[in-house]
């Protein structure tokens, strides 16, 4: 399949963003990052490799090296856990 549009490379940004255990739809991360983000993502050389490997991942796996949203999601993801965590100390 090729990948060419932009309702499909939003469709694989969406998809990576869930596997990373986030939701564009949750507030956590702000608009401005979250357009950020989707722009890194329409602008990624990789479409082709992301739409393979979104259909062959496990659960288990990492977002792959290859993304370039890979560092955004980590840092977005242990934000979230330290949010979640100081919520449950106060």
């Amino acid at each position: 399949m090729q990948v060419d549009t932009i309702d499909e490379r939003l469709a694989l940004f969406r998809a990576m963003m869930e596997h990373a255990g986030l939701s564009p739809d949750s507030g956590i991360v702000s608009d401005e990052e979250l357009r950020a983000a989707a722009q890194r993502c329409l602008g990624c050389r990789a479409a082709e490799e992301c739409h393979h490997w979104m259909a062959d991942k496990s659960p288990a796996d990492p977002v792959p090296g290859f993304c370039r949203n890979e560092g955004h999601f980590a840092q977005w993801v242990a934000e979230t856990i330290a949010r979640e965590t100081a919520a449950l100390e106060a």
